[in-house]
This record gives C-alpha cells, structure tokens and sequence, in this order.
C-alpha cells in the first residue's frame, strides 16, 4: 500500500528535509505541502490524505486549530505533530483534540520514520512512549477529556491579540468591533477556561500553542 501524506510546515527547507525522510522509505507519496493553516485545511479536506505531519505555529491559522477543524470535518487519517515547542500540556491538548502523536522536530529520520509507522497503525507518539488509546485516555484523564474548551473563532482570535499585549482597544480597532464587545468575548473566553484574569488566559494560549509569537517585537504603540 502506498501512503498519502500532507507535509505541513512554513519552512521550506524542513519540508524538503521531511521529503527527503520519506524518500528513505518506500511506501509513502507525498501529495501536497502548505506553508500555513488556512491552506492546510483546505489541503487535507480536498486530498483526504492517510497521514498529515503537522507544525504547530503556523501563519494564518494555527496548527492546533486545523486539527480541530479537520476532525470536526470527519477527517480520519493520522495526525503526527512535529514541533519545535516541547510541551508536556501542548502534547496532551493536541492529543485530546485528534492528534495521533506529537515529537519533537529533532527526531532523527529513522525515528521519525518509526513514528510514523505506529500512528499509521492506530498507535500513538507521545514524545518517546508509544501507547493504546486506552493508554492515552488514562495519561489525559478523564477530568481534562471533559473540560470544554471549545472557543469560537472570534473568541479565538482575541486570545490571540490577548497573547500578544494588545489592550481592548487595540484589538477592537484591529478587529473593527467595540470595545464592548471585546469584553463580552473575553467574560466568555474565561468563563470557557475557567480563568479568572486575562493574564493567565494569555499564559495559557501561549503554552497550549494556540498563538504565534512574532519573530520581530510588536511596537508598545501597536498594543496600545
């Protein structure tokens, strides 16, 4: 059987390498690569591949969100994060909404190839432990599996700006909204997380990998 695989990323010179990976091995097409979210998804929906190696930060639309979104769509091939950001909660959260494993993008190619073939397998890659989904589910707990943290889009995005040290007025001018509005969206989004300041909503975001960090600082004047 030849595999169908969807390289996500928007380092050129990863993807060519995670090519270069899969040309080791036979059994493996790669079909389509995206260098942001938006066109991941549009990707994964129209090409319905059997795996997809997904980053996490990416522009446009975050990695963890189109993961959220392939699976609310049906999507049933695997999901393998690799990533740069090694996080104990970032690997739980993307598990919990459909990834079927997570490591590190410093995984040599064997490894990674080995990876591979366990999620192909209906295993999951969580870092160096392979496991059941009965494993997972104990490792996520029950408590976490049903925590609802089902943020909107918008409420999503505010988050972002959130993240990022925009003031209310600041997102509401970026977002063409009131900043009534933005404060309608933040009492949901810390109702949602069970937080009680915006502070630890932007802690969380950022550790959970829900934002992208810019390479260049973002001017006080911006946020303001």
């Amino acid at each position: 059987m030849s595999y169908r695989v969807l390289i996500v990323d928007d380092h050129p010179l990863f993807r060519k390498g995670v090519r270069d990976t899969l040309a080791l091995e036979p059994g493996f097409q790669v079909v389509g690569e995206a260098a942001d979210g938006q066109a991941a998804l549009e990707m994964i929906m129209r090409l319905a591949p059997h795996l997809v190696l997904m980053d996490v930060h990416l522009p446009v639309r975050n990695g963890l969100d189109v993961i959220r979104q392939a699976r609310a769509h049906r999507f049933e091939g695997a999901i393998l994060v690799l990533t740069a950001y090694d996080s104990e909660e970032q690997m739980r959260y993307a598990v919990r909404i459909g990834a079927n494993g997570y490591c590190s993008k410093d995984t040599p190619p064997e490894q990674l190839l080995q990876n591979i073939r366990h999620v192909l397998s209906g295993r999951y890659v969580l870092g160096s432990r392979v496991l059941t989904a009965p494993e997972v589910r104990q490792i996520i707990g029950e408590a976490e599996a049903e925590e609802d943290l089902s943020l909107s889009p918008r409420e999503r995005e505010i988050l972002q700006y959130v993240a990022l040290g925009y003031s209310n007025k600041a997102i509401a001018e970026r977002l063409g909204i009131s900043q009534q509005t933005v404060k309608n969206h933040m009492t949901a989004i810390l109702r949602k997380l069970n937080l009680s300041d915006r502070t630890q909503a932007a802690i969380l975001a950022v550790r959970r990998g829900w934002v992208r960090l810019p390479e260049e600082p973002i001017s006080p004047e911006e946020k303001s």
